[in-house]
C-alpha cells in the first residue's frame, strides 16, 4: 500500500500528538514535501550535519528526529550558516524532516515512560502535570523502585544498563532510595517539581552547578546521566514504533534507527 508523508505524519501525530508540545517548542514537519511518497525513514536524535548528509547519501526520504532543525522563526535561509547548508542538503536531495520534541516527552509510551522503564520505577505517573485530558500524560514521570537501594547501587545500575561511560551523582552514595523522579533531556526547568515532590532521587541530564548545590540543601539525590544519552534512547524505539504501525497499514517502507550517533562531549 502506498503511503505520502502525509499519511506518516498522521501516523507519528497519533504516537505524540502535536498539542502536547510546549508553546514554545516547534514539532512536526520542519522541511520537505507532505505529497511525496518515500520508502525509507530514519529516526535519529538530532538532525545534525553528519545524520542529514548520511540520510541523504542512502536515499532516506523521511528523517525523524527528537530535536527540531528550527527552534526560532528564520529570517533568511543562508546556505553558509549550518542550519541552511542542511535545509539546503535536505531539499536537493528530497529528504523530509520532522521533529518530535517535547510532545514525545508528554506523551503516554513516549521518551520520559522509555526512561522510566530503563530506571525499573513502577507506579509511574507524570511528575509535572498532565498534558492535554491525559492524566498519565505530562513531563517527567515519578515512581517507585522494587525495592530500596543505595543511591550508589542505583547509579551504577543505569551506568551499567545504558552503557554510559559515566554518570554524576549528587547527595549521599550510601543513602537506600526507593521513590525516583526521571525527566529525559535538561532536567533543571522540571526541578521545583522535584523538590515539591515525594521523590528522593532525580535522574535526569545538564544539572547545573547551584542545582546540584540546592538538591543537596533540600537533602535530596540526583543522578545526571547527560542530555544525550537520556534522550538518545528514542531511536531504536520509535523506528519500532513506526515500522509496526506501517505493517498494520501494509505499507512497503523500512524503518531504521541511525546507528552511528554519538554524544558530542568527550571524557578525557
Amino acid at each position: 500500500m502506498a503511503l505520502i508523508l502525509a499519511d506518516i505524519f498522521q501516523l507519528l501525530d497519533r504516537m505524540a500528538p502535536a498539542h502536547m508540545a510546549e508553546e514554545w517548542d516547534n514539532v512536526g514537519l520542519q522541511v520537505g514535501d507532505p505529497r511525496r511518497e518515500v520508502d525509507l525513514i530514519w529516526v535519529a536524535l538530532d538532525p545534525s550535519p553528519d545524520v542529514v548528509s548520511a540520510a541523504c547519501r542512502n536515499g532516506v526520504g523521511l528523517l525523524v528526529t527528537h530535536h527540531p532543525l528550527i527552534f526560532s522563526p528564520l529570517k533568511r535561509i543562508d546556505i553558509r550558516t549550518p542550519i541552511g547548508s542542511v535545509i539546503e542538503l535536505a531539499l536537493r536531495n528530497r529528504l523530509a524532516i520532522y521533529a518530535m520534541h517535547t510532545n514525545l516527552d508528554a506523551a503516554v509510551g513516549g521518551l520520559n515512560d522509555l526512561l522510566a522503564q530503563k530506571t525499573g520505577i513502577q507506579r509511574v505517573k507524570p511528575l509535572a502535570g498532565g498534558a492535554g485530558r491525559n492524566p498519565h500524560a505530562g513531563i517527567g514521570r515519578t515512581g517507585l523502585l522494587p525495592a530500596r537501594m543505595p543511591l550508589r547501587q542505583l547509579a551504577l545500575q543505569l551506568k551499567k544498563g545504558m552503557k554510559l561511560e559515566s554518570v554524576r551523582v549528587v547527595g549521599d552514595s550510601e543513602r537506600r532510595v526507593r521513590h525516583v523522579a526521571v525527566s529525559t533531556g535538561s532536567g533543571s526547568s522540571l526541578l521545583p517539581c522535584f523538590l515539591s515532590s515525594a521523590s528522593e532521587v532525580f535522574i535526569t541530564g545538564d544539572l547545573r552547578y547551584h542545582d546540584a548545590r540546592e538538591i543537596e540543601a533540600a537533602g535530596r539525590c540526583a543522578i545526571d546521566i547527560g542530555h544525550f544519552h537520556s534522550e538518545h534512547l528514542m531511536a531504536a524505539a520509535v523506528a519500532q514504533r513506526i515500522q509496526k504501525a506501517l505493517v498494520r497499514r501494509r505499507a512497503r517502507i523500512r524503518v531504521q534507527a541511525y546507528p552511528d550517533e554519538k554524544e558530542p562531549f568527550r571524557t578525557i
